[in-house]
């Protein structure tokens, strides 16, 4: 039996970011598709619906993990909070 008292990650090599090129966020990992690229395909496509992303872009077309990130950007964001339209509270909270 081998006991580990050090990790062989912690020996690695640091690794350099150029901090001068900005970072995408993905939207849809599988495919590497970023949330600027599924929120141009939309104005682009006029898409409606994740099927119409998909095709248009690709996102989604993996696990289907970002199909609820794509409903959002889909449903458009609430004038009042910001939120996305599926997940604001605020005509929750007027009525």
């Amino acid at each position: 039996m081998s006991i580990v008292t050090q990790s062989k990650f912690s020996q690695s090599s640091s690794v350099q970011i150029n901090e001068s090129v900005p970072r995408q966020r993905l939207l849809c990992h599988c495919l590497s598709v970023s949330h600027e690229e599924v929120q141009q395909c939309i104005s682009d496509t006029s898409a409606e619906s994740v099927h119409e992303v998909m095709r248009g872009c690709g996102a989604g077309k993996g696990c289907t993990a970002c199909h609820c990130r794509i409903k959002d950007l889909l449903a458009g964001l609430c004038d009042d909070c910001g939120e996305s339209k599926r997940r604001c509270l605020c005509a929750v909270a007027v009525g």
